[in-house]
């Protein structure tokens, strides 16, 4: 009896064990818990249509919690991601700039010029943007340290997301919109079922692939079979070209 309750209990550290190795998106998908969960997002809207600016946006009570303006010298805003301390907000025209922006007031704290993205995402100390076919990486104050070229974008990338160990990027099509990127390996995979109607936004939190329609409404989708979780209108105008969790977590 007791070498089996040994057999058991060994057999029982393995399978737990070789769980904590496996990649969070390939193997274990955990049910998302949206039941007590806030979904609080950091949104940008174009300058050039109604009501730009950089909004805190809380999905769940349908409400705008803070609304900051966008750098004076940003010609095209599509890029944005926050850090847990700094936003991040970059363009897609020529000679934009890559601002680090003060998530409570929007003051600038620094500048990488030069940078040309409709996508930001962080990871740890490094910036992640993306340019025509490949995904940059740099440290935050502009230094290169990596081009990742990709296989499956389209002609260029309209948003990135880190999340899991994995980089998730938009392509223009209506089927099959998300690819996800093992930034290990640097291998590639499509997430499937994602139907997307020219959406230029792409968020990953709880386990969830978050798109924006062209009607301003978040959706949620599995982030594993791609399936729509949920899709809320939200109270932003304008033309929404970005949007990030506020959320570490």
């Amino acid at each position: 009896m007791k070498a089996r309750k040994t057999i058991f209990t060994l057999v029982l550290l393995t399978i737990l064990c070789s769980a904590c190795n496996r990649d969070l998106t390939e193997d274990i998908i955990f049910p998302s818990v949206t039941e007590n969960t806030e979904f609080k997002w950091w949104i940008l809207t174009h300058k050039n249509y109604e009501s730009p600016g950089i909004y805190l946006y809380n999905e769940t009570t349908s409400t705008i919690e803070l609304k900051l303006d966008l750098p004076e010298n940003l010609k095209s805003p599509h890029a944005l991601a926050f850090d847990g301390e700094s936003l991040w907000v970059g363009g897609n025209s020529d000679n934009e700039s890559v601002y680090q922006l003060n998530p409570e007031t929007g003051a600038i704290i620094s500048e990488i010029k030069n940078i040309k993205t409709e996508g930001i995402a962080v990871l740890d100390t490094y910036l992640y943007y993306s340019s025509d076919h490949v995904i940059n990486k740099i440290e935050k104050n502009g230094t290169l340290i990596e081009a990742i070229p990709t296989k499956n974008s389209s002609y260029n990338i309209p948003d990135i997301a880190i999340y899991g160990g994995f980089l998730f990027y938009l392509r223009y099509s209506e089927k099959e919109s998300v690819i996800k990127l093992k930034l290990s390996t640097k291998t590639e995979s499509v997430v499937p079922g994602i139907i997307s109607s020219g959406t230029y936004c792409l968020a990953v939190f709880n386990n969830e692939i978050i798109t924006v329609t062209a009607l301003n409404e978040i959706s949620h989708n599995n982030i594993k079979t791609g399936a729509t979780i949920s899709t809320h209108p939200t109270e932003i105008k304008g033309w929404i070209t970005a949007i990030a969790p506020y959320s570490q977590d």
